[in-house]
């Protein structure tokens, strides 16, 4: 009796375990970008959905760039397909910080999470001119006076970037709300704007700074992780190395629209994190310099609730949240 039991005990979860087995994508997935094209955002979503069509999870898959609004545009977008499970939307934690602000409509408990995938730790560079030679550069003209250094940026004001350039601020004992910054579309804008002289210093991804530093036209000054970027960046010091107790970091998530079944959610959950550590992109990883690191769909929620508290935190101590 106690096996027959059992059996019956088990019949549920072996059909909801069949079901995420046998969905999957039956018509053209569609992949949300909430940023334009040429900065972390969409590199990260184009190398998604190139090796999801190589690995045949899903196919085709076009990238729709929706940038706005810190943004709330792309998310508020994924929320008209709602139980629609070919419409997926690349988030980075730019938008949890537009959350715990309070700007824009909806929130991660409107949506399905599924994975959390990679960290991504910003760089700060000047234009290869600049008198700026070193982090400890602009802590002495922010005491000196606040306003004298221009910051750029993107996709939202209050997002991980800026709350970085502000505890950058405290640290120098300046008032962070004086401080000049610029928030841009993309990483690949801000890099430009510093080259050009328009900025004197930007905060970015390394993907989006690397090339622009290749050529010669800025120069990368500091890292914000708590070690060093192997490869070609391994010379630039952090910014804890340079007595400056500051990180700059992104972390990067795929959510679905509300109401997708678990099966869906169970699928992209494996799909995306099973692309993430595949060979076909490695080459993106390094170049890139992303940390893979995931956090599946039932962990998910959890997770985003405290980064979500961790931001408001940060947002109050800085005087950027009331």
């Amino acid at each position: 009796m106690r096996i027959v039991v059992s059996l019956l005990m088990l019949l549920p979860a072996m059909g909801i375990a069949q079901t995420a087995q046998t969905w999957k994508p039956e018509r053209p997935v569609e992949l949300i970008v909430a940023a334009a094209p040429a900065g972390a955002n969409d590199r990260i979503g184009r190398a998604i959905q190139r090796t999801l069509q190589e690995s045949k999870l899903a196919n085709p898959v076009n990238v729709m760039n929706k940038p706005g609004g810190g943004q709330a545009v792309a998310f508020a977008y994924l929320n008209s397909y709602t139980a629609n499970p070919h419409y997926l939307g690349l988030a980075s934690s730019s938008w949890l910080t537009t959350v715990a602000a309070g700007r824009g409509t909806i929130t991660p408990r409107d949506l399905t999470p599924i994975v959390k995938m990679l960290d991504e730790y910003q760089v700060y560079f000047v234009r290869a001119e600049s008198p700026i030679r070193t982090a400890r550069d602009i802590i002495d003209r922010l005491k000196a006076d606040p306003g004298s250094l221009s910051f750029g940026f993107s996709t939202a004001a209050g997002n991980p970037l800026h709350i970085s350039i502000a505890t950058l601020a405290r640290h120098a004992g300046a008032d962070p709300t004086k401080v000049k910054a610029v928030v841009f579309n993309s990483g690949s804008d801000t890099a430009i704007q510093v080259a050009g002289g328009h900025l004197d210093v930007g905060v970015q991804s390394p993907g989006s700074a690397f090339q622009l530093a290749q050529a010669g036209k800025i120069r990368i000054i500091a890292v914000g992780a708590p070690r060093r970027h192997p490869g070609p960046l391994a010379n630039i010091p952090t910014l804890r190395e340079q007595g400056i107790e500051v990180d700059a970091t992104v972390f990067y998530t795929i959510f679905g629209a509300k109401g997708i079944t678990p099966a869906q959610t169970a699928y992209w959950d494996s799909a995306i994190s099973s692309v993430m550590q595949s060979e076909q992109l490695k080459q993106d990883l390094v170049r890139n310099y992303w940390t893979i690191d995931i956090v599946g769909h039932r962990d998910l929620p959890a997770f985003l609730e405290r980064e979500l508290e961790n931001y408001r935190r940060a947002l109050t101590e800085i005087g950027m949240l009331k």
